[in-house]
């Protein structure tokens, strides 16, 4: 029973019971088609069946779209040859003068003068001859009272809802079909959709909620895959930022008492020591911050991202560095204020480090505020640009404190960056330098 509900909501089923829902609804208009809609005035009625209803007699076909009435008045003139011809011979059938009987015909009846005239030349010396009329036409004769009876074929019954062709009924078909299998389709892949969605957040390193469980049955079964496999990977970087956290706060103690045995040693052995020692310190606070902004709560509310450079630009500027910015743009958005700084940070540390100056420049492209810094320096070559976000990668291959970072600053950028849903490009300028460029969305 289990395996049975299983199938029934799976992909398999749905595509089933769509594929025998459109067959139903078709087979259903058809079926209209056949018993609910009335004869096309297509049906052929002739000129024997036209003498019968003037008469007063039945026919065995077409009787709902035939109608009669009487007049007084005579209607107008005709004014075909094959009106007048057909005329004749009801007059005929009716033993009525000529200019008793008058019948009027559409246009598809009216070319047929030379196939009518052939039928009365081939048929007429045996008395058969019964030409048949195939569309609307209106038929009039002259009653010894001197009303007129009169004959009509429309193409439909007035006054009925089921006034349809079946061209028509096919398109009403096909207007109620789309729209339901657009509603069929959409709940199908609405869940394959979010599927997607989640799986690509956790590809890019988001912390993202978990996917929900619902849809066909093998959507569930994959979501609850990616839900366990999203569940291992967070447990596995909580541990190793724990590890790498722990190890770098515990270093700590071991530097300060090296600093109290330091105190005594001769002057160059102590400096050359505690500028190790001081690197040292560095590596730890830079690898801490790299694991506070991989396990901190993220607290989001709103903020004006161009004061917020602004504000950092400010700073650099007061220590001496060479940081300008452009026309400062007004821009809220929902971001974490010491997340953010740090990220900012980062960027302007290394243009003014590497680069010597920072020109920094805030704007909006559609639905994302964009913050690039540019640098003088020497840019990266296409190799480093690929690698730059790795953790504890540096451009600078010498892996001299003096001349580079500990490798993490990059890495922090693009973590903070990916947090709030945005992403970071490297980019060697034409003139020389890099360009960072940050592209955060907009709240909506």
């Amino acid at each position: 029973m289990m395996r049975l509900r299983q199938w029934a909501n799976s992909i398999h089923a749905h595509m089933l019971a769509m594929a025998f829902g459109v067959i139903a609804i078709l087979t259903l208009f058809s079926l209209s088609v056949l018993f609910l809609i009335h004869p096309s005035e297509k049906t052929p009625v002739s000129i024997y069946e036209i003498s019968r209803l003037m008469r007063g007699q039945p026919i065995l076909r077409d009787a709902p779209v035939l109608h009669i009435r009487t007049q007084a008045s005579a209607p107008r003139a005709m004014t075909d040859p094959s009106e007048r011809l057909l005329a004749r011979m009801l007059a005929d059938r009716l033993r009525l003068p000529p200019a008793h009987v008058l019948l009027y015909l559409n246009d598809g009846d009216q070319k047929r003068y030379e196939q009518f005239s052939r039928e009365i030349a081939l048929y007429g010396r045996d008395g058969q001859v019964d030409p048949f009329i195939v569309g609307t036409f209106t038929a009039a004769a002259q009653q010894p009272s001197g009303q007129w009876r009169i004959v009509t074929r429309e193409a439909r019954a007035p006054g009925t809802i089921w006034n349809l062709t079946g061209q028509d009924t096919l398109l009403f078909g096909l207007l109620f079909i789309i729209p339901l299998s657009m509603w069929f389709s959409a709940r199908l892949t609405r869940p394959i959709r979010s599927f997607a969605a989640a799986a690509e957040r956790l590809g890019a390193g988001n912390e993202a909620a978990p996917v929900p469980v619902e849809g066909p049955t093998e959507i569930r079964m994959a979501a609850r895959s990616i839900n366990d496999m999203q569940a291992r990977i967070a447990r596995f970087v909580q541990e190793r930022t724990s590890v790498v956290g722990a190890i770098a706060h515990d270093l700590r103690t071991p530097l300060s008492r090296l600093h109290f045995h330091l105190a005594a040693a001769p002057d160059p052995i102590r400096t050359a020591a505690q500028e190790e020692i001081r690197q040292m310190e560095q590596l730890i606070s830079t690898t801490l911050d790299f694991v506070d902004n991989e396990s901190r709560p993220r607290l989001m509310e709103p903020l004006d991202l161009g004061l917020l450079v602004e504000g950092l630009v400010d700073d650099f500027a007061d220590m001496g560095h060479a940081v300008t910015i452009a026309d400062v743009v007004t821009i809220t958005i929902h971001g974490d204020m010491i997340l953010l700084r740090r990220l900012f940070t980062n960027l302007i540390d290394n243009a003014v480090k590497y680069g010597d100056a920072a020109h920094i420049m805030v704007r909006i492209e559609g639905m994302m505020a964009v913050v690039e810094v540019a640098d003088t320096g020497p840019g990266m070559s296409q190799d480093h640009l690929s690698r730059a976000f790795e953790p504890f990668f540096r451009g600078e291959p010498s892996r001299n404190r003096r001349t580079g970072g500990v490798g993490l600053g990059l890495s922090i950028v693009q973590s903070a960056a990916q947090a709030h849903g945005g992403h970071v490009i490297l980019a060697s300028q034409a003139k020389g330098g890099l360009r960072a460029s940050v592209y955060l969305p907009l709240p909506g």
